[in-house]
């Protein structure tokens, strides 16, 4: 794999914007476990709520990435028509795989493994996509897995009820599906968006001088 350069990171179209896109499942990731926790305290939602609750933020959530698409294109321009890796190809059977599972552990039970199941499918992902872009995904996709594998191991069925989260699972979905994704989006910002921006500013500086 080539090292990634700001240049290249800019005008792909499914990276360019993905540092901002961090901030954004970070908050999503966090507001999905509100009916979760609230199940575990003696506090369950209606059904019908907290089936709707997570298709609300995945929408909005879609929402609020095409906007970051739009502000990063008046950025850097239009992208490049040949992505360095066509991450659609990475991320649809990751949905559709994780989908499929939170469903029959919905249905079926035990709940308490929807969790380390998606930790462990999005660091695939993420290891997937690193290995052939960004390698900072590489070593995110990584954690995410171990991640994964320590929330699953944690989990007890006989103390959990088969419609209820694992709180020690949900602890660490929190710790690293969300709090982490807030300083990771930054430094991905701040090495593959910002700094060829300041460069360009000096740049333009230095031509006016």
């Amino acid at each position: 794999m080539s090292m990634m350069t700001p240049e290249a990171f800019r005008k792909d179209k499914y990276l360019r914007a993905s540092g901002y896109n961090f901030y954004v499942w970070a908050v999503v990731n966090l507001l999905v476990t509100w009916p979760l926790f609230a199940a575990l305290a003696g506090r369950p939602w209606p059904d019908w709520m907290a089936g709707l609750f997570p298709i609300v933020l995945i929408i909005g959530g879609i929402f609020v990435c095409v906007l970051n698409d739009n502000r990063v294109q008046k950025m850097c321009g239009d992208p490049s028509p040949q992505p360095i890796v066509e991450a659609g190809a990475i991320w649809g059977p990751i949905f559709l795989i994780g989908l499929a599972f939170s469903v029959t552990f919905a249905v079926r039970g035990p709940a308490a493994y929807i969790q380390p199941t998606w930790l462990l499918l999005v660091g695939a992902a993420y290891w997937i996509w690193g290995s052939f872009a960004v390698p900072e995904f590489r070593r995110l996709g990584q954690a995410l897995i171990a991640a994964g594998f320590v929330a699953g191991l944690s989990i007890n069925p006989s103390e959990v009820g088969p419609r209820l989260a694992s709180s020690s699972a949900l602890l660490i979905w929190v710790v690293f599906m969300s709090v982490l994704w807030i300083p990771f989006g930054a430094y991905i910002n701040r090495k593959y968006v910002h700094s060829l921006r300041a460069a360009e500013k000096v740049s333009v500086a230095a031509r006016g001088a």
